[in-house]
């Protein structure tokens, strides 16, 4: 299963005080480095980001905006990165992740593809043992049009959305913290 990955940097870190999430230091390095640890293996990697883009272009990331569609409207939320991310992709598969979670399991690409290969499923969200990470994802592109006809008809709850194609959960309990997401200045001194 060749995968590619997207990383989605393209909020507007409204929380960290307008500062790009991805860029702030975690571990002396910006926290959108640590993620791409967990996709070790992917044949190609890019970030969305609707900002900062020179700056992610300067870590050596290949970064692309979201897709303008004048039905969707701009500042749909995660779901139109995520459908601009299965429009970019050169895989068939691609492989979610925000950038603001940087202790992403290195085994995350792995872990993920093998529950997509042993239920034949086309969805696959990642689980805390608590809770759906519903932007920790692996997508077959043949989902496009379901997205685009979801966020068409106004809706952009990613969890109605992944409920409406029976997404198959993969456990990660054992490695629940590697999910634990930065998106304030007091997550960094809790």
């Amino acid at each position: 299963m060749n995968i590619s990955g997207i990383i989605l940097a393209g909020g507007q870190s409204l929380r960290m005080g307008g500062k790009d999430k991805g860029l702030v230091q975690y571990e002396g390095l910006p926290m959108v480095c640590q993620v791409l640890k967990g996709f070790e293996g992917a044949s190609e990697v890019w970030l969305n980001s609707n900002s900062s883009v020179s700056e992610y272009q300067g870590l050596g990331f290949k970064v692309f905006a979201d897709a303008q569609f004048p039905d969707i409207g701009e500042r749909a939320g995660p779901l139109l990165g995520i459908l601009s991310g299965l429009q970019q992709a050169r895989e068939d598969w691609v492989l979610f992740s925000p950038c603001d979670t940087p202790q992403l399991p290195l085994d995350y690409l792995s872990r993920m593809t093998q529950r997509a290969s042993d239920m034949l499923s086309k969805a696959c969200v990642a689980h805390d043992g608590e809770r759906r990470q519903n932007l920790h994802l692996l997508l077959h592109k043949i989902l496009q049009e379901d997205l685009m006809m979801f966020l068409l008809s106004g809706k952009r709850k990613t969890y109605q959305w992944l409920d409406s194609i029976g997404v198959v959960d993969v456990d990660f309990s054992k490695q629940a913290q590697g999910f634990n997401n930065y998106n304030t200045p007091a997550d960094f001194t809790g």
